[in-house]
Formats: C-alpha cells, sequence, structure tokens
C-alpha cells in the first residue's frame, strides 16, 4: 500500500512539475508534445525526491489517508441516501415486515437482524429497553437471515408465527435463547410462547415467506448492507451493534434533523 499511495504521489508531483514547466514555457511560446513529457531519469528523479520527503514525514501519508477516508465516507454516505431515497417504500412501509413499539411514533428504527447473530443478541436488550422507556418510536424488523440454515429455519418459523398473531413474544424469546439454534430449539421456543407448533411448521412452507426473505436480501444488497445487525434510524444507515447510549443519541438526533419525516 505504502508504495501505491508513494507512486501515486510521485505521480501527482510530476504533473505538478509540469504544469509549472508548461507556464513557464507559455511565457516563450506553445510548448511542444517534447517540453510536456519528463525522461526516464528525470521521472527517477522526481519519484526519489517524493520517497525521501515521505519517509522525513510519514506523517503526510496518514494525513492523505484520513483525507481519503473521509471522501470515501462522504461518497458512501451520498450513495446510502439515494438507496434509502430511492427504496423508500420497501424500508419503511412493506406490509409484511413486523411493525413493533408505536405504529404512529415520530421514529422509525428499521433493523436488519439474524436470529443467531451476536451482536444483534448485544443490541437487543438496549433496543427493547429504549423501544418500552421511549414510548414513540416504530420499530420495523427485517428478517435477514445470513448466518446458516438454522437462521433461515428461525426466519420462517417466527414470520409464519404472524399468522397465529404471536410473532413479537415469538421473536424476543429466540433472542434470549442461549446456544446455538436448532430446529428442535426453535419450536420449543414457540411452544413456550403458546404457538401451535404443528400448525407453525405447516405455515413455514408457505411460499409467500421465501419471497419475503428474498425481497430483504435484495434490499439489503440495495443498501450495501453486508451484516447484522444493520439500522436505519432517521433515514441514517448505521452497521454494527448500538449500545443504549448510542441508541439513544441516534434516536435524539433524528428527532433534531428529520422531524416528521424520520
Amino acid at each position: 500500500m505504502r508504495r501505491s499511495v508513494i507512486t501515486t504521489l510521485a505521480t501527482m508531483a510530476a504533473l505538478a512539475l509540469a504544469a509549472l514547466g508548461l507556464a513557464g514555457a507559455a511565457t516563450a511560446g506553445t510548448p511542444t508534445t517534447q517540453d510536456r513529457s519528463f525522461s526516464a531519469e528525470q521521472t527517477g528523479d522526481i519519484e526519489k525526491i517524493v520517497h525521501d520527503y515521505l519517509l522525513k514525514h510519514p506523517e503526510v501519508l496518514i494525513e492523505a489517508m484520513q483525507e481519503l477516508d473521509k471522501k470515501q465516507a462522504a461518497s458512501d454516505r451520498q450513495k446510502q441516501d439515494g438507496a434509502i431515497a430511492a427504496n423508500r417504500a420497501a424500508i419503511f412501509n412493506d406490509a409484511d415486515s413486523y411493525v413493533a413499539g408505536n405504529p404512529k411514533g415520530d421514529v422509525t428504527i428499521v433493523e436488519f437482524f439474524d436470529y443467531q447473530c451476536g451482536y444483534c443478541k448485544r443490541s437487543f436488550g438496549p433496543l427493547m429497553d429504549t423501544l418500552k422507556k421511549d414510548g414513540n418510536i416504530r420499530l420495523v424488523l427485517k428478517e435477514f437471515p445470513i448466518l446458516g440454515e438454522e437462521s433461515v429455519t428461525a426466519t420462517r418459523a417466527a414470520v409464519a408465527s404472524m399468522k397465529q398473531g404471536k410473532y413479537f413474544e415469538f421473536h424476543q424469546a429466540l433472542f434470549h435463547h442461549k446456544g446455538q439454534l436448532t430446529d428442535e430449539a426453535i419450536m420449543q421456543a414457540a411452544a413456550d410462547v403458546g404457538l401451535d407448533t404443528a400448525r407453525l411448521k405447516r405455515d413455514m412452507n408457505d411460499a409467500k415467506i421465501k419471497k419475503l426473505i428474498t425481497r430483504n436480501y435484495e434490499l439489503a444488497d440495495a443498501l450495501a448492507i453486508k451484516g447484522t445487525p444493520g439500522f436505519i434510524i432517521g433515514g441514517k444507515l448505521i452497521a454494527g451493534a448500538l449500545d443504549k447510549d448510542e441508541l439513544v443519541a441516534a434516536i435524539k438526533d433524528a428527532r433534531e434533523t428529520c422531524g416528521a419525516n424520520c
């Protein structure tokens, strides 16, 4: 990477010197193609100057990379904002996505999650506590099973449980489960919240569930969500686990910046 940066900076230096050369030549007449080029020896000299300078002042590389990171982050944010705007209906108002909390809340939180995701479990407690204490949050739950077949089975069971009106209870039970999820553990959690497991197994085969999962995969891909959890709060994408303070701060920022459009 260092060589790549050095080469890039050397090229920039060469272009700058070329520009200076052209500026000087302009007073004497129109430069020719030969005037605008450097010999191999001159190019080598320029690269050595830049190389030696960077060895003496390595902080320049850090500053350059920091600036590059800022520009990349700004570019990523612009793309994400555009993707969120283009997929707004699917993100916030998909009829097949369960809505918890206050359906008329002034802030909407959208979560892409996997029941086997340790980071999702880390965020689960703070999210549920904040949902209850705030009272004015609309939580849209996006099933996004990416951690194996057990995750897909858990998602199919969770979505199927909507037909028995116990999705949110089952959702919480799955997140409270300790250890690896298995078919047996999923059905036990279902039974514990009062679901008819025989009916649940039948309902899990509904083709609509597979279509929902596929739509969520496609939506996550459009939003460049690569892992779980992924949150959208106040129209902003936040990747990774959130603790209570981070969650409260994001909600506060959403209320201050986007008002009724959150």
